[in-house]
């Protein structure tokens, strides 16, 4: 009799011990959990899902990410993000509030809701998501014409939402982007070559004064026949 007493006073011991234990292992926390009487909680089961993709350069498909091997997105084009938010619980949620944070380099273009250019933030509110119901937004932004670094750049397209019980959740997408910097070569300036300009009684001329006795000669003999002709020698 002692000894089933001494039995069940270890075991209601080890349940103790077991019991603490549990108390300081990490859970999911909700907003609306609720102290009982007497001990312990009830916690409803209210959560969500935030899935972020981002649009390929110059495909159809979306993707989770975008790395510096995959395509990249050049200066001044445009980018699309879709933002897929769902009811993973087991009830339906009144409100879902979404912060969207548009990266370094990209400008909001479209998209609900309001945006503040201050803090490149767009933010707007899912209202009556439904369990199992998920709805889709599609954001888009535009890449900046200048003051990108040279080369390739990657930056990350941050959402986060908030529910009505005050569960949060998180998502991002990462973007590359290029900036081909064209070098335009220099033009190579060469000196201005002098050309020698020979003057008209240059080596040109030298041919033609060779001439000039030769001519003069023919002229003598010319004048002297004729001479001899009308009136000299018979």
């Amino acid at each position: 009799m002692i000894h089933s007493s001494s039995s069940n006073m270890k075991r209601l011991f080890f349940s103790l011990l077991f019991l603490g234990a549990l108390s300081f292992l990490p859970g999911k926390a909700y907003a609306d959990c609720q102290t009982l009487y007497g001990g312990g909680q009830t916690c409803t089961s209210y959560s969500f899902s935030l899935q972020k993709f981002v649009q390929v350069p110059g495909q159809s498909n979306f993707v989770n990410n975008l790395s510096i091997n995959d395509p990249k997105f050049n200066m001044s084009q445009t980018v699309n993000f879709q933002l897929i938010v769902a009811n993973t619980g087991s009830n339906n949620i009144s409100s879902v509030t979404i912060v969207d944070t548009f990266p370094q380099f990209v400008s909001f273009v479209s998209g609900p809701g309001s945006f503040n250019s201050n803090n490149n933030t767009l933010t707007f509110v899912v209202n009556n998501l439904n369990t199992g119901q998920s709805q889709t937004f599609n954001l888009s932004g535009k890449i900046a014409s200048s003051g990108i670094p040279a080369g390739i750049t990657c930056v990350v397209n941050q959402a986060s939402g908030t529910d009505n019980n005050g569960d949060t959740n998180t998502a991002s997408s990462q973007l590359c982007i290029q900036n081909v910097v064209n070098v335009t070569p220099t033009p190579v300036v060469l000196p201005v070559t002098k050309v020698k300009t020979t003057p008209p009684t240059g080596p040109e001329m030298l041919p033609l004064l060779a001439l000039i006795p030769g001519a003069l000669g023919g002229l003598y003999l010319r004048r002297k026949s004729k001479y001899n002709f009308e009136g000299g020698e018979k």
